[in-house]
């Protein structure tokens, strides 16, 4: 997730740059990629002692956790009830979506006028495109659209729960969460409106993000570089003195179950940076609960607790 920040300053601007080039390098498709990533990694650390010291701090949290999965034999019975609940909270629209991902699944999507959405885990969104309009309904989750430029000037434009955010340019997300809607601009320009004031939009350029309700757009925020915003695109998640809920809240995406903070209002000021791993969940945990020197519980592998020690 790219964390929200009003403001910028070096220690902020360095563990960014940081974080870039863990995912960079983590996520290299191939041995060449990968060496060629660390190499000009290794250029960038010794350009200045402070680039080499922040690295190493945030490489060694990424490999603080090496130890392997434990065997865990699932609980038949939670398993079921978890499904059956799932099956009837459902909203129809959600699994009679014309595209939607299950847990743990991130999929890039074409459309016949040649944008493609990148939907996040448990995403579920309708495309709609007629002669006047390119709708994507998003129900659920979190999408990446990068918009074609149209040839005969239709708007596109993402919908949800909260309101709508349409494209001026090519490239942004759209997060719907609990309670309320994130949009983040990557590239050139996008339109945000609320459900309750369709006409009263604000554009926010590239680099801007911006939380929204049905009833009200908030202030402009800035958003961390486009490698750390994309990096879910990438199985990574990127955090910056992110409060430790918001961390947790991320995770759930991917976790089947429950994951929650016990005493949250005694860990409320917590806060939490670093890289965790999207394709293992449990070891993102336990790198937060060693940084953040937490205890984790669980009465099951459906149901897990952060807490004090």
């Amino acid at each position: 997730m790219a964390e929200e920040r009003p403001l910028s300053d070096p220690l902020t601007a360095l563990r960014d740059r940081a974080a870039e080039w863990i995912v960079e390098i983590e996520g290299a498709g191939t041995e060449q990629e990968r060496a060629a990533s660390e190499e000009a990694c290794r250029a960038w650390c010794a350009e200045d002692a402070r680039h080499e010291r922040v690295f190493r701090q945030m490489r060694q949290m990424w490999q603080a956790v090496d130890a392997p999965k434990p065997r865990r034999k699932a609980s038949v019975a939670v398993a079921i009830v978890l499904m059956l609940v799932t099956w009837v909270l459902l909203p129809t629209e959600r699994w009679m979506a014309d595209q939607r991902t299950a847990l743990g699944e991130v999929r890039r999507v074409v459309l016949l006028d040649g944008s493609a959405l990148t939907l996040d885990s448990g995403t579920a969104v309708d495309v709609r495109m007629d002669a006047h309009k390119r709708e994507i309904r998003l129900h659920a989750g979190r999408v990446l659209a990068e918009v074609a430029k149209d040839q005969t000037g239709r708007p596109f434009v993402v919908t949800g729960r909260d309101g709508s955010a349409r494209a001026l340019g090519t490239r942004y997300i759209v997060d719907q969460r609990a309670t309320d809607t994130r949009v983040e601009v990557l590239e050139s320009t996008v339109a945000v409106a609320s459900r309750l004031h369709p006409d009263e939009p604000i554009v926010l350029k590239e680099g801007e993000g911006v939380d929204y309700t049905d009833q009200a757009v908030g202030a402009r925020t800035a958003v961390l570089t486009t490698t750390a915003a994309l990096a879910w695109t990438r199985a990574r998640l990127v955090f910056n003195e992110a409060p430790v809920e918001k961390v947790v809240a991320e995770l759930s995406r991917y976790r089947s179950g429950m994951l929650t903070i016990r005493d949250a209002e005694k860990l409320k000021n917590l806060r939490f940076t670093g890289v965790l791993p999207l394709d293992d969940t449990d070891a993102a945990l336990r790198i937060v609960a060693q940084n953040l020197q937490l205890k984790i519980d669980q009465l099951t592998p459906y149901v897990v607790w952060l807490e004090a020690p």
